[in-house]
């Protein structure tokens, strides 16, 4: 796994997480926002999904019920094309 040459710190820690196997089930939900704030557009809607835009592919994610993200796939997928 490449990580973009642009990230530092937590934002780099997040990302690798992302990426880590196994998946980890302690990826916060507020860390992967600021990440994704960091590499792309993040424009949040009426209804409180997220939408996130980066290199001309967009992702439309639907913030978790708790603290943790629960599934990566979208995430690996939009990060990847990168």
């Amino acid at each position: 796994m490449n990580s973009p040459a642009s990230l530092t710190g937590a934002h780099l820690r997040t990302y690798q997480t992302i990426f880590q196997h196994p998946a980890s089930h302690n990826l916060e939900w507020r860390a992967v926002r600021t990440l994704l704030e960091k590499l792309g557009h993040l424009a949040e809607e009426p209804n409180g999904n997220l939408k996130v835009t980066r290199n001309g592919q967009t992702l439309i994610l639907h913030p978790p019920r708790t603290k943790d993200v629960d599934d990566t796939d979208e995430l690996m997928a939009l990060l990847r094309r990168g």
